[in-house]
């Protein structure tokens, strides 16, 4: 999913019968309207008709996971650094995945 202007687009495929298409390009000429904006009418209708309450909830604080994974890198480090050249590259492959997931959790901490 993407969002533009407050909109978003969701990418997918929608499977139809032939005469379900067909019925669809009908209704599309018929409006002169763009496929895309009517299915979006669509799918906006049903959703607005639902009756299930959203309940929007804030995502997790990142603040004891991060932690977490500083603390586990900075031991990780250690132990590379004990190591000098004969660290093993998984070790290494390890490290750079870490704080490459450290570097998300701080971003995702600030947004």
């Amino acid at each position: 999913m993407t969002e533009h202007e407050g909109l978003f687009s969701v990418s997918t495929r929608i499977l139809l019968t032939a005469e379900q298409r067909m019925k669809l390009e009908m209704l599309v000429r018929e409006r002169e309207t763009d496929l895309a904006d009517f299915i979006s009418e669509i799918v906006g209708a049903y959703l607005d008709a639902q009756e299930h309450d959203i309940v929007v909830t804030p995502p997790p604080d990142p603040g004891p996971e991060l932690a977490r994974r500083q603390a586990e890198l900075a031991r990780l480090r250690a132990r590379r650094d004990m190591a000098g050249s004969a660290a093993p590259e998984w070790l290494r492959a390890y490290i750079s995945a870490l704080e490459a997931e450290t570097a998300r959790l701080e971003q995702y901490g600030k947004a």
